[in-house]
């Protein structure tokens, strides 16, 4: 989809803030580039947010945001978890907007995937119709199942 992956130029992202309701969080590893930044990954019902460790702030890492209105795709690479990654590289999580491809490394990168998907689900309930394509074979979120 988009193919770039550098990082664009601009100011950094707020912090998580009070109103914010914050879905998920956990550690996780931005890797555009040749620098691998360390941090905390935020997904709320507006952005997913990328927050650096100090040490990675002292180093030039900025917190990004990735607003949940402007994201294009959200991909698993490799597409199916029993695909072997080629050169030896581990999974990730592809955030696709319209300027820059986001490589996020996460521990539990399905359960971020389904997570992402279900934000968007509950979104779209309230009236937030806007939805990226989701990339991933090989796995069916049951909790979007509408068996009743």
């Amino acid at each position: 989809m988009t193919a770039s992956t550098k990082l664009p130029r601009k100011p950094q992202a707020d912090k998580p803030r009070e109103d914010e309701v914050v879905r998920r969080r956990g550690g996780a590893d931005l890797n555009n580039g040749w620098l691998a930044r360390h941090g905390t990954l935020y997904l709320t019902d507006d952005r997913l947010l990328f927050v650096p460790t100090p040490l990675d702030r002292l180093m030039g890492a900025k917190r990004r945001e990735m607003l949940l209105d402007e994201v294009v795709e959200i991909e698993r690479w490799p597409t199916s978890p029993g695909s072997i990654p080629r050169g030896g590289r581990r999974p990730r999580l592809l955030v696709h907007d319209r300027e820059c491809q986001y490589q996020i490394l996460v521990g539990d990168l399905d359960s971020w995937f389904d997570t992402i998907e279900l934000v968007y689900h509950r979104r779209a309930k309230k009236g937030r119709t806007y939805m990226p394509r989701f990339t991933r074979e090989g796995i069916r979120n049951a909790l979007l199942d509408d068996d009743d």
